[in-house]
């Protein structure tokens, strides 16, 4: 995230966004991730913890108070975004009307049509596990016109793809092979299993998928295969492990652990 501050604040706590990986040190850090996500923020942002920052590090007693006291009314928690984006005044009043308009064209959304967006925001974000409790939850809802077997289908291909990510491939199989039940007319389905296959040999499949293989052009999946095996082969991270064998012992073992440490952080938000 990156700022053009206007006014410093002397903030000794920093408020932290896990889902963003960020903490932020003034009102217009804030305001700048209320505005910029708002899938994140519309319902249970506005909470005790962010109350007592507001008040206590960024000293807008005034802000914190009508907060709370919105709050204990019931007040729309929009209403509470809107607030804080104008008493900060980093926005400029047009911008914040179309902030208001962004929030009522999501609140006019289906409600699983909603929770499907903010499932796919962390899955954009790489905050995976979150992602997947929203698709589940999504896979409880009761049928009407918006959840039908093709939504289905579409939530369970979005779970898949989840737990490919977090290297889960046999969990991400199962999802891929119920997304194909709900459904069968979408040809990414299959093309899915077979990269699965092909990045995890030892994934054990229906006997119907490796006949359905067999009956299908698979140069161009090949093809998505190998030019993604290249980029991985291309990416930062690979680039400095190989670097990091370039090295003498004593800076290959403190480069190693430095890097290491790094993918920890990285894998745990994604958890």
């Amino acid at each position: 995230m990156s700022l053009l501050l206007c006014r410093m604040e002397p903030v000794a706590h920093p408020f932290e966004v896990p889902e963003l990986g960020v903490r932020l040190y003034s009102s217009q850090e804030l305001c700048y991730v209320i505005y910029e996500n708002p899938l994140l923020v519309m319902d249970d942002f506005v909470d005790e913890r962010l109350i007592q920052f507001i008040r206590q590090d960024l000293n807008m007693e005034f802000l914190a108070g009508k907060l709370e006291n919105w709050k204990k009314s019931g007040e729309n928690p929009d209403n509470l975004l809107l607030l804080i984006l104008s008493e900060c005044q980093y926005y400029t009043g047009a911008e914040v009307s179309r902030y208001r308009q962004t929030l009522i064209q999501l609140r006019k959304k289906h409600p699983a049509q909603l929770e499907k967006d903010r499932a796919d925001y962390f899955f954009e974000k790489k905050q995976y596990r979150r992602a997947i409790s929203h698709y589940e939850k999504l896979l409880d809802r009761k049928r009407d016109n918006v959840v039908d077997d093709r939504f289905l289908g579409r939530v369970w291909c979005c779970l898949g793809a989840c737990q490919a990510r977090m290297f889960q491939f046999e969990k991400a199989y199962k999802a891929y092979d119920r997304a194909g039940f709900y459904d069968s007319k979408n040809p990414e389905i299959l093309e899915r299993i077979y990269s699965l296959k092909a990045l995890y040999p030892q994934l054990p499949l229906n006997e119907r998928y490796q006949t359905l293989f067999k009956t299908r052009d698979v140069k161009p999946w090949e093809e998505k295969i190998e030019e993604a095996k290249k980029k991985g082969q291309e990416s930062p991270g690979v680039k400095e492990i190989n670097a990091l064998f370039m090295k003498d012992p004593e800076k290959r073992l403190e480069g190693a652990a430095r890097l290491v440490k790094q993918w920890k952080q990285e894998y745990r938000s994604m958890m």
